[in-house]
């Protein structure tokens, strides 16, 4: 079976002039839109406009115009840069306090860790006194004050009979347990 060459030949012309135009177009259109582009823009647009003869009075009204123009500009450009210069020393000074109120805090918790610390290592005091110092009734302190002082004294307050136990002699031996 012959293979005739001619369909073959008329597809990748089609093919070929497809894709030609296809890019013409593509291109096109990218001709188009740099037409269209511009450069960056200016803060203020470059206008063209064509100076008066040298010496007339037009010529020295658009010369003290523009230098009004570029007063006005270059007050506002240092106004500008004032408010961002105090923006940022306040910035920086609020930044500074709360370091240093950080570490007025960090220190103040040192003192208090070493304060308690310390407390805790310090000999007890009384309850009475503590409750003095509370501010308790001179009654309930007078109270307290007589738990107190039996055992200062090394003797043990008379205890109730209801926590009386009475005391195993040390060999004695265990009760014996039920089913034993």
């Amino acid at each position: 079976m012959l293979v005739n060459p001619k369909p073959l030949a008329g597809t990748i012309l089609t093919m070929k002039v497809i894709a030609a135009v296809s890019l013409l177009i593509s291109m096109g259109q990218g001709a188009l839109a740099d037409d269209l582009s511009t450069p960056t823009p200016s803060p203020t647009p470059a206008y063209l406009r064509h100076f008066a003869r040298p010496g007339s009075v037009r010529r020295m009204e658009q010369l003290d115009r523009r230098r009004a123009l570029d007063t006005d500009s270059q007050s506002r450009a240092a106004t500008r840069a004032q408010t961002k210069a105090d923006r940022l020393a306040s910035a920086r000074a609020e930044a500074d306090a709360k370091a240093a109120a950080r570490d007025r805090e960090r220190a103040q918790r040192k003192v208090d860790t070493e304060s308690r610390l310390e407390t805790a290592k310090a000999t007890p005091r009384a309850t009475s006194d503590l409750m003095k110092r509370m501010g308790f009734s001179e009654q309930d302190i007078a109270a307290q004050k007589a738990l107190e002082e039996p055992a200062k004294r090394g003797a043990n307050p008379s205890p109730s009979p209801a926590k009386t136990a009475p005391e195993k002699p040390a060999n004695a031996s265990p009760a014996p347990r039920p089913g034993e």
